[in-house]
Formats: C-alpha cells, sequence, structure tokens
C-alpha cells in the first residue's frame, strides 16, 4: 500500500478548498453581474367597478388573480417571449430580462367572461439594466351580468 507524505496530502487538500472558493466566488460575482445586465418588469390586473381607470381602496374595485399575462418583445402581436399569471393580489412580474422595448398584455378572454377594459389593453415597457419597471396597471369592468 502507498501512502502519501502527510505534508502533501495537506498541501493537496488545501488546494482543493481553495479552488473550490474560488469557484464559488466566480458564481456569485457572475450571478450579481447578471441580475446588474437584466431588468425586471412588474403591474397589476384589477377590478375596475366604477370604470374610473383607477385602483381604489374601496369595495368598488378588487384585484383579479390568475389572469395570464403576455409578454412580447418589441411590439404586440409578435413573438410571445413569456407569460406569467398574476398573484391573489392581481400583481405580476417578469424576472430577469434583456433590456430594451417590450409590450405587456393581459390575456382576458372579454366577451365570454363579461369585462370590458377600461384601460389601455396593452402596454409598451423600455425595460433598462438593473432596473425594475412597473407597467401601467390594466384595469376591467364587469359590461354584463353573467350570474343572470
Amino acid at each position: 500500500m502507498r501512502h502519501s507524505k502527510p505534508g502533501t496530502r495537506f498541501g493537496a487538500m488545501l488546494l482543493a478548498s481553495f479552488a473550490l472558493a474560488l469557484c464559488a466566488g466566480v458564481g456569485a460575482i457572475g450571478s450579481v453581474h447578471a441580475a446588474a445586465s437584466s431588468g425586471d418588469i412588474t403591474g397589476r390586473v384589477f377590478l375596475d367597478e366604477n370604470a374610473d381607470t383607477y385602483f381604489e381602496e374601496c369595495d368598488c374595485d378588487c384585484s383579479l388573480e390568475n389572469i395570464p399575462i403576455r409578454l412580447y418583445r418589441d411590439r404586440c402581436a409578435g413573438l410571445i417571449v413569456q407569460t406569467v399569471k398574476t398573484d391573489k393580489e392581481g400583481r405580476f412580474h417578469f424576472l430577469r430580462l434583456e433590456p430594451g422595448r417590450y409590450c405587456v398584455m393581459p390575456h382576458v378572454d372579454m366577451m365570454c367572461t363579461g369585462f370590458q377594459a377600461t384601460t389601455p389593453i396593452t402596454q409598451e415597457v423600455n425595460v433598462q439594466a438593473g432596473e425594475t419597471v412597473e407597467a401601467p396597471w390594466f384595469g376591467f369592468d364587469h359590461y354584463l351580468d353573467t350570474n343572470e
């Protein structure tokens, strides 16, 4: 059985530990760099019962959950880059986007579900590296009572 010298084995372990630490540091720096070179888009979809185009903390306006939000690169009606759904507060988030121009559009089947838009249904947003842009909120109102 062959044994290595005690000092050689310790030196190899120390070198391996240093290499792992160095790689971990490079990975962390790479993650920070990726976050700094990308941007985010956030926004909200709400039920605008009084059709005034503003979200108000009252019984008349509330958030819309599980609404699909489509993200297009450059202009609407092009290729869909991502789709997310709104959370229980009606908020949506597109994360780690390349800088540039995007179009945000909720996918609401208005005719079948009885909604009409009270705000523009598409919003163009310019994303800058390292920034979070809040898109103008999307409001919808009932235009027919689907419970009758």
